[in-house]
């Protein structure tokens, strides 16, 4: 009589400990690819026809999800947009009265990096060349497909990086829970 409920109690013990571990690796993607503002991207990202795992890639690499993330070279918030190309955006999409402080809002910040994005994908026809565009900028990449020079080596490493993220945010994102029960913690 024993050890028939031993059996039941060593069952639920390996469960237990199955679950943390796995809650644990849960953990660690997250902290790996944290996803911040869900809601937010996916909103930019169905406003202007994109993913929005490659919106999180593309976050993920300018800022790690982080709002108030300004760069040596001066690019502001979520998306990393310069306050001139913040500027630009602006007029392209007929708001007036633009601030560059209000890059650091993350709605404002996402609606303009996806419409940028939007914008590149049109102009250069590939992700990996719009890519290249978000990083070094299209007149860079332009430059790059007259010449057959090849792109700087961070701006590949860019490229590569954002485009092997974008696999793992389709599948954190096709499962909302994950996102709900581990913690995003942007280094």
């Amino acid at each position: 009589m024993v050890r028939a409920r031993a059996i039941p109690k060593r069952i639920a013990i390996v469960a237990a400990i199955a679950a943390a571990v796995l809650y644990a690796g849960l953990v660690v993607v997250r902290v790996l690819y944290p996803i911040g503002y869900a809601d937010l991207v996916r909103a930019s990202a169905d406003v202007e026809g994109l993913d929005a795992a490659t919106l999180c890639s593309l976050i993920r690499a300018e800022s790690r999800f982080h709002p108030d993330a300004v760069s040596p070279r001066g690019a502001v918030g979520l998306m990393q947009i310069m306050p001139e190309t913040g500027a630009w955006i602006a007029e392209r999409m007929g708001l007036p009265g633009f601030d560059s402080r209000n890059l650091l809002d993350p709605e404002t910040n996402l609606r303009f990096g996806a419409w940028y994005l939007r914008y590149l994908l049109d102009r250069f026809g590939k992700l990996d060349l719009a890519l290249m565009a978000y990083h070094a900028g299209p007149t860079r990449v332009e430059g790059w497909l007259v010449s057959g020079e090849v792109p700087f080596s961070g701006t590949r490493a860019y490229v590569e990086r954002v485009l092997h993220a974008i696999s793992i945010y389709r599948t954190a994102l096709r499962w909302p829970i994950v996102v709900r029960i581990t913690p995003s913690i942007p280094l």
